[in-house]
């Protein structure tokens, strides 16, 4: 399914951005009173570095992501002001970046506070002035040809409204029965390689698909199963059935790797729980090298983890931290849990590339992965513009809406075998 990009909202985010800068541009015009600069010039020198680091990530996507995305546009007149905008940045930034070169530290702004707070106003009014144009040139211009709808996603059961809907009575009843019968399955959303433009992987996701009561959503099924003593069943049942799926997905000629999640209370058996995945990998035949289990930060939290965690990495299975930004664990945590992966959890990139607290965030996730060696994964990637700013960022794999929901083992295979070459992704995101 792919994504349009002819939506009035390809703006929309480069207009927040105006409307926060102009939020702190109140502020530091607030604060560029010589005698206050004279009073404490260490604080006033540390706000404006906020404000023109973020004014930086602004500019690098407008040159990135908005500029190309006009050129695109089969229209002279949008074409020529892309080019006018662009050309009037470039000159912008190398002012901006010999004003930030030259930057004085707070002994300097004492030395001289009219000079500085001259200087930074001058700053400030060629900023304002170009995002003045901006709003009132480029976006009207842009939005007045952008008129087809984004695309839609059906829900999560399309048919929802004709099922029955179980109570929780029923639920637990028939709950082991279909753990036991293999009636809850995995479903697969695809992990893609945003630089190689290939799905490389895929996430298995619990559905139960049942014939009296349509999808089951797993926010009913799984809490009932972990209330009633069947979480670690259900985990050892998608554990295996997940990787046969891989191993299928090989022998038709297109290996892929699996990611699957696990509980803190699956890893509390300890040899156990290693016992088990050493035994699926065994009886499936996935290599272990194919394999990913995903916990959450919290797991890392538990010392008598560490081990178990030790135990899987040396079989030679990937460790994803999941949700990874949403949890209270120390940083500290990542050296000491062997860890090959780190996943971005949603919230932080629900906002972007809209708000720019978030692209800051998102890019600071990523520069500490790629530091400790991890790759990273962003989750709950649903639009165009946020694979764009993902991609600026150097975000090594996505999945979500963007690129497919969780599919059915079949079409998850399907989409696998059928995707193009690196120049023609198999969604609409790589076009």
């Amino acid at each position: 399914m792919p994504l349009s990009r002819s939506t009035p909202a390809a703006t929309d985010s480069f207009r927040r951005h105006h409307h926060q800068m102009r939020e702190m541009m109140e502020r530091i015009h607030g604060m560029l009173e010589v005698t206050r600069v004279e009073r404490d010039p260490g604080a006033v020198a540390t706000i404006l570095r906020e404000l023109f680091g973020k004014f930086s990530i602004h500019l690098a996507l407008e040159d990135r992501l908005l500029y190309p995305k006009l050129r695109g546009w089969p229209v002279p007149h949008l074409q020529a002001v892309a080019d006018r905008f662009q050309s009037e940045m470039g000159g912008m930034k190398a002012e901006f970046d010999t004003y930030r070169r030259t930057w004085p530290g707070p002994q300097a702004i004492s030395a001289d506070p009219g000079r500085f707070v001259a200087e930074t106003l001058s700053v400030l009014g060629a900023l304002g002035q170009r995002i003045s144009s901006e709003d009132l040139d480029l976006y009207p211009s842009f939005e007045a040809t952008a008129c087809s709808p984004a695309a839609q996603f059906g829900p999560f059961r399309a048919d929802g409204d004709d099922w029955p809907v179980p109570g929780d009575d029923q639920l637990a009843r028939a709950l082991p029965r279909a753990i036991e019968d293999g009636r809850i399955v995995p479903f697969f959303q695809p992990k893609f390689d945003i630089f190689r433009k290939r799905i490389t992987g895929f996430e298995a996701l619990a559905r139960w698909p049942d014939p009296d009561w349509g999808m089951i959503a797993p926010i009913r099924f799984i809490p009932a199963a972990e209330e009633a003593g069947l979480i670690l069943a259900l985990g050892e049942a998608m554990l295996a059935a997940s990787c046969r799926a891989a191993v299928g997905w090989a022998a038709g000629g297109h290996a892929a790797s699996i990611a699957v999640n696990v509980s803190p209370h699956q890893l509390s058996l300890g040899g156990d729980f290693v016992g088990m995945v050493s035994g699926v990998l065994a009886e499936t035949g996935l290599p272990p090298a194919r394999l990913e289990l995903e916990i959450t930060e919290s797991v890392m939290m538990e010392p008598t983890l560490r081990g178990v965690i030790d135990a899987l990495t040396a079989m030679g299975i990937g460790i994803a931290i999941d949700d990874f930004g949403t949890g209270y664990s120390s940083l500290a945590y990542l050296k000491r849990f062997s860890a090959s992966t780190v996943k971005i959890d949603k919230s932080f990139i629900d906002d972007m590339p809209a708000a720019l607290d978030s692209c800051i965030l998102v890019d600071a996730i990523i520069r500490l992965g790629h530091g400790l060696g991890m790759t990273v994964v962003a989750e709950g990637v649903e639009n165009v513009e946020q694979v764009e700013a993902l991609e600026l960022a150097g975000c090594d794999i996505i999945q979500g809406y963007a690129i497919a929901p969780a599919l059915a083992g079949p079409q998850a295979f399907g989409l696998l075998a059928n995707q193009g070459s690196a120049e023609h992704p198999p969604t609409g995101i790589g076009g």
